[in-house]
């Protein structure tokens, strides 16, 4: 009797370890390696990095996953029914594919060969690598810095620094010949006809915005990019404009002036331009954006 029972109990123990095992089995292959989703009270498995969500689970069926069609892509595990589309290289603004777009991951693009951007990955056009052609390369171009130039050796800055100074001294004494003799005028009547539009119309804090559109026309693109050179703007922000605008040149004027008001800040702004304009012996232009001021200044009650 006493065998009787340890057998039974041993069939039973090893029955019951079988069971126990089974569910541990089904328990790891149940479990969500990429993380779970709801989907109409179910919890469902996410799916792999590229990979997308065929069907989702249900009640009786687990979800299904298919892997991403050509050209999209999923870099995370997830629950989307739709993969992304892949990004495209633009070779207009000199940019190449680096790294071609693959299920699991984007297009890495990047410069091509002599051409550079300073924003990394936000880069969305290139440009050309400085030459360094009158003082040779000290650092070579990368694909996000440009190139570095040699400066002046100090015999060269020696010799610019003497010719200043006698050209300086030149001038001072033409000027002091003509004032003892007094034939220089600093007042003349042209000069009060020349006087710059905020003198005359007290416009000092004048808002140009209502005006862009006129002065963009007069100005035009060539003219527009030398006074944002001559106010420090950066060669890169500048050109930024007229990528973003390649096939308008009076939209390409009117964005960089709009951002040349931004940085200039309301006042002083227009007789800056005014000045600048001047200064470049672009007094024709200054005339005509004059008058546009004008006209609005004597039509406003």
């Amino acid at each position: 009797m006493y065998v009787y029972n340890l057998v039974v109990f041993l069939c039973c123990t090893v029955v019951t370890l079988g069971l126990t095992e089974g569910r541990l089995r089904r328990t790891r292959s149940d479990a969500c390696e990429y993380g779970t989703f709801q989907h109409e009270g179910n919890t469902c498995c996410n799916c792999p990095r590229g990979f997308r969500v065929l069907n989702p689970c249900t009640d009786i069926n687990k979800r299904q996953c298919v892997r991403c069609e050509d050209d999209t892509f999923i870099e995370y595990n997830n629950s989307e029914n739709e993969c992304h589309p892949c990004k495209v290289c633009d070779s207009n603004a000199n940019m190449e594919t680096k790294e071609r777009c693959s299920p699991s991951s984007n297009t890495v693009c990047g410069c091509k060969e002599n051409y550079y951007c300073e924003k990394g990955d936000l880069c969305k056009a290139c440009y050309p690598c400085d030459t360094c052609k009158k003082h040779g390369v000290k650092q070579q171009c990368t694909e996000t810095e440009n190139t570095v130039c040699n400066a002046n050796s100090t015999r060269t800055g020696v010799i610019v620094a003497v010719l200043v100074l006698l050209i300086l001294l030149a001038g001072v004494g033409v000027v002091f010949c003509l004032w003892k003799k007094r034939k220089l005028c600093f007042k003349d009547e042209q000069s009060k006809n020349e006087m710059i539009p905020e003198e005359r119309l007290h416009l000092n804090d004048l808002d140009l915005n209502p005006h862009l559109s006129k002065i963009v026309d007069v100005l035009g693109w060539k003219t527009m990019k030398r006074v944002a050179q001559r106010s420090g703007m950066r060669k890169t922000d500048i050109e930024e404009h007229e990528f973003n605008h390649r096939d308008d040149v009076k939209e390409q004027t009117y964005a960089l002036l709009e951002a040349w008001y931004q940085r200039k800040g309301l006042h002083g702004a227009y007789p800056a331009l005014i000045k600048t304009l001047c200064d470049m012996n672009e007094r024709r232009t200054a005339d005509e954006i004059q008058k546009i001021i004008e006209k609005e200044a004597i039509a406003q009650p």
